[in-house]
């Protein structure tokens, strides 16, 4: 059909309103699995400080009796350290853009310190699972850092060629880190995620003495996971036969396993953790701090000091050098 002669269109006015939704999407992604399921611990001094320790090896112990006794030996405790890294984020509006009316903002300014804290809390869980990165005590004009998670594990990381689980460098087996956040982990030659890499990782931390709960791996390697024989089941509800493309829970030899997709995990490693073992230790807490205005304009500085604290290293386990 043709359209009528002078029939005024939408195409012909001038006026109309703009069709402008009042929200704003953000696809993002903002969470931090490792960060918010650890524990939290308030630290007073930028190099903190805690001990650990462990019991002695089972033995023979049967006793004469009326025998007479003298002591024995008896290990000290390991006094291990992190220290406190500053992270934060400023924020910086105009008078005129704190004032005008915007779609899906009531204050231009308490949503860009909101955007802020999401992008902080990242760093953060960067910082703590997504690098190797050492402890480094800092100096005027250098800046503090917290040592990674990576940088705990130490007497879990078997430095034999032949072990499905060996930590090498350049191809060829190293000495164990240390396991005191003083050394990061270079690279080596990749392998690809494997079935027994978990199993022998999950062994090794249990056999010194954790439980752990948690496998926490990038969702690429969670993709891989998924295909592993120890998955506990292939489907959400057996009833309705709907099958789950994400595995979250696998059954081990010492327990239930969760399997963790983190966006900000390290590609190259896949954490076997026991999470209450660990702990994001604050110095200062999340704060908004009001910054001096340079003229029309109003600043914030949020910020935090933390540090990651491994109360007990070897209860958890690192596989290091995974394919991508």
């Amino acid at each position: 059909m043709a359209v009528p002669s002078n029939t005024f269109e939408s195409f012909d006015s001038n006026s109309i309103k703009e069709s402008f939704e009042d929200i704003i999407y953000n696809i993002a992604p903002a969470d931090t699995p490792f960060m918010s399921g650890i524990g939290k611990v308030n630290v007073p001094q930028t190099l903190h400080e805690w001990s650990v320790d462990a019991l002695a090896d089972a033995g023979a112990n049967a006793q004469v009796e009326g025998d007479d006794y003298t002591a024995g030996s008896r290990s000290a405790t390991v006094k291990l350290n992190n220290r406190t890294q500053i992270s934060a984020k400023a924020v910086a509006v105009s008078g005129t853009i704190e004032t005008v009316d915007q779609a899906g903002k009531g204050s231009e300014l308490a949503y860009q310190l909101s955007k802020a804290g999401k992008e902080l809390k990242k760093d953060i869980e960067r910082a703590m699972v997504g690098v190797e990165n050492a402890k480094a005590s800092g100096s005027s004009g250098t800046a503090r850092e917290s040592a990674s998670l990576g940088t705990w594990y130490g007497g879990n990381i078997p430095g034999t060629a032949t072990s499905a689980d060996n930590y090498s460098v350049g191809g060829t087996p190293s000495a164990e880190p240390a396991g005191t956040g003083a050394t990061a982990i270079a690279g080596g030659t990749n392998r690809t995620y494997t079935e027994a890499l978990l199993k022998a990782g999950v062994l090794k931390a249990y056999q010194l003495g954790g439980n752990p709960e948690v496998v926490m791996m990038t969702p690429s390697h969670k993709q891989l996971a998924s295909a592993f024989t120890g998955v506990s089941t292939a489907y959400r509800d057996a009833s309705s036969m709907s099958v789950i493309g994400a595995v979250d829970l696998y059954i081990s030899d010492f327990g239930e396993l969760s399997f963790v997709a983190n966006r900000l995990q390290n590609a190259n490693r896949v954490d076997i953790l026991q999470m209450d073992t660990w702990a994001m230790g604050s110095l200062r807490p999340f704060q908004t701090k009001e910054l001096a205005s340079s003229g029309d304009n109003e600043k914030r500085l949020l910020l935090t000091e933390w540090t990651l604290v491994a109360h007990s290293p070897n209860a958890n386990y690192g596989i290091f050098n995974l394919t991508a």
